[in-house]
């Protein structure tokens, strides 16, 4: 293994202790590291394993495998990523690929075209994502969010309420009327959400509340629609008929 490579722009391929990156930084074979500080910019057209990521920066390589990854800051990702732990996009995050991850927590700005698959998806702040597939999903959004499809045992949604100070800067319309836009629906076992436009909804247990804008729910079980959501029309479920799939949603661009 080699001792701990800083900063020196060509980043040959190998097996590192640990990895340090400032500026623009180019790597020239598949690379190992147990912990990657990403100050900057690496690109290359090779796999990168990681222990632990801690990066505020941009990255574009085929394939990142790592323990967990920390983004925070202005960053940027292209890239095939799996990780084996935890996933966390802090700040504003721009990226484009899939993700695998058994918990991944978005908290931010975040902009993510492509898939996101996990056990747990946690999501909060201003959001344009595409498909999102987990067992547990929990998102509260700022303005102005989208989300392509969201498929999962149990599903949450609520809008973050804004402070006071931002009250006073923002139109009236905005505060009251903003919707979190899921273009492809959303499947799942619970579903409880607020303030959501989407084609279709299809659960068990299904919670339509206020500022929702509904097309189509499907339900099997058990359905309640706030007096203040619109809702097109709804159905009972045949007992072990499927939710009728929706088509995938755009992606965000």
């Amino acid at each position: 293994m080699q001792p701990t490579y800083y900063n020196r722009y060509k980043l040959r391929g190998g097996n590192y202790e640990s990895i340090t990156c400032y500026g623009a930084n180019i790597m020239l074979g598949s690379v190992k590291t147990d912990d990657l500080r990403l100050r900057g910019d690496l690109y290359g057209d090779y796999a990168l394993r990681v222990g632990n990521l801690h990066a505020t920066g941009s990255l574009r390589v085929p394939q990142l495998r790592c323990n967990s990854a920390f983004w925070y800051g202005n960053s940027s990702a292209r890239c095939e990523m799996q990780v084996s732990k935890q996933l966390s996009l802090n700040g504003r995050f721009i990226g484009e690929g899939t993700i695998v991850s058994p918990v991944v927590r978005i908290n931010g700005t975040v902009t993510y075209n492509g898939r996101i698959t996990a056990g747990e998806i946690i999501a909060q702040g201003e959001l344009a994502l595409g498909a999102l597939d987990a067992n547990d999903v929990r998102i509260e959004f700022a303005e102005r969010s989208r989300i392509a499809s969201i498929h999962g045992l149990r599903v949450i949604i609520s809008r973050r309420p804004l402070n006071a100070v931002f009250r006073l800067f923002l139109p009236g319309s905005l505060t009251r009327n903003s919707v979190c836009s899921v273009a492809g629906g959303i499947t799942g076992d619970v579903i409880n959400i607020e303030n959501v436009a989407a084609d279709n909804v299809s659960g068990s247990d299904v919670i339509i509340g206020p500022g929702c804008q509904i097309n189509k729910v499907y339900y099997r079980d058990h359905i309640y629609i706030d007096e203040n959501a619109w809702v097109g029309w709804y159905e009972p479920l045949p007992d072990g008929a499927a939710a009728p799939d929706a088509p995938e949603g755009p992606s965000p661009s």
